[in-house]
C-alpha cells in the first residue's frame, strides 16, 4: 500500500506533552474527520478520537478509510494525516531553547507545513521505510510503499538520507527513494505532486492563521484543549442524563 507525507511546519486520548521546558511544548489532534485512533506508549488498546486531544512522545496515530486528521504543535507545525495512514510520534519537545520533534511515518498520506523557529538547538526529523528526511522550515509531501519513499518538496530545503547517502532536495523538485537504490532527483512534478501540492496551496492559509493564533495567545492550545474537554465532556453528561430519564 502507498502512502503520501506531506510537510507543513506549523488524537485520541487526553494526554499532555509537557516538557520541562515548559507548556510551549504542547501539540495535539487539533481536529479530526472518521475513525482515526490512538496507541499511546506502554498500552496495548488503541483507543479512538472523539475530541481534539494533547499528543506525547511514543504515541503512535491512525486513520481508517475515509478518515483524517490535523496535527498542531506549539511551534506552529502543522501535520495533516489522510485517510488509511499511520505514524509515531517519537520526539516532540519544544521550548525557549530546543525544538526536537522525530516522526516515523510508517503508510498513507501525510502533509506537512513546518514552522521556521529560531532556537539554539533545533532537530526536526521524519524517518520512512526507505529515508530519513531533516526538516528546516519546508514544505514537501511524500508517497511511500513497503519500501520506497517518493518526495516532492513545495517549499525550503531538505535533507535526504537514503542508504547512506545524502542528497539535498530543493524547492520544485521530487526525490524517490527505494531500499537498495540511488536515490532519483527529478526538477519536474509527477501527476501525483502536482495534485498534492494543489492540496499544499489550499492549507497553507489555514496553517498561517492557526500560527497567527499560537502568536496572538502564549496559552491558546492548552485553552483550546480545556474548551474542547469541556465541551465532550457536557455532551457525555447529556448523554448519560438522557439515559436515567428512559429508565
Amino acid at each position: 500500500m502507498k502512502a503520501i507525507l506531506t510537510i507543513f511546519i506549523l488524537a485520541a486520548a487526553a494526554v499532555s506533552i509537557v516538557s520541562a521546558e515548559g507548556p510551549s511544548s504542547a501539540a495535539c489532534v487539533y481536529k479530526y474527520n472518521g475513525d482515526v485512533q490512538l496507541l499511546e506508549s506502554g498500552t496495548t488498546s488503541w483507543l479512538t478520537v472523539t475530541s481534539a486531544v494533547p499528543l506525547k512522545e511514543g504515541t503512535r496515530l491512525k486513520t481508517g478509510p475515509g478518515a483524517s486528521c490535523e496535527l498542531l504543535a506549539g511551534d506552529g507545525t502543522f501535520i495533516n494525516l489522510y485517510e488509511n495512514s499511520e505514524t509515531v510520534v517519537e520526539t516532540l519537545k519544544f521550548g525557549p531553547e530546543t525544538r526536537d520533534y522525530g516522526f516515523n511515518f510508517i503508510k498513507g498520506r501525510i502533509l506537512w507545513l513546518a514552522a521556521k523557529v529560531l532556537r539554539k538547538t533545533s532537530n526536526f526529523t521524519i524517518r520512512t521505510p526507505s529515508a530519513v528526511c531533516a526538516v528546516r522550515g519546508t514544505d514537501f509531501s511524500i508517497d511511500v510503499s513497503s519500501d520506497a519513499s517518493d518526495i516532492g518538496l513545495f517549499e525550503g530545503q531538505l535533507d535526504i538520507n537514503s542508504n547512506g547517502k545524502g542528497t539535498v532536495l530543493s524547492a520544485g523538485s521530487e526525490a524517490l527513494t527505494a531500499t537498495g537504490a540511488e536515490v532519483r532527483v527529478t526538477t519536474r512534478f509527477s501527476a501525483l505532486m502536482q495534485v498534492e501540492k494543489r492540496r499544499y496551496l489550499r492549507l497553507k492559509k489555514h496553517a498561517e492563521d492557526l500560527r497567527n493564533k499560537l502568536a496572538a495567545r502564549e496559552n491558546f492550545l492548552s485553552e483550546f484543549l480545556q474548551a474542547q474537554q469541556k465541551k465532550f465532556q457536557d455532551l457525555e453528561n447529556r448523554r448519560r442524563e438522557k439515559l436515567e430519564m428512559r429508565k
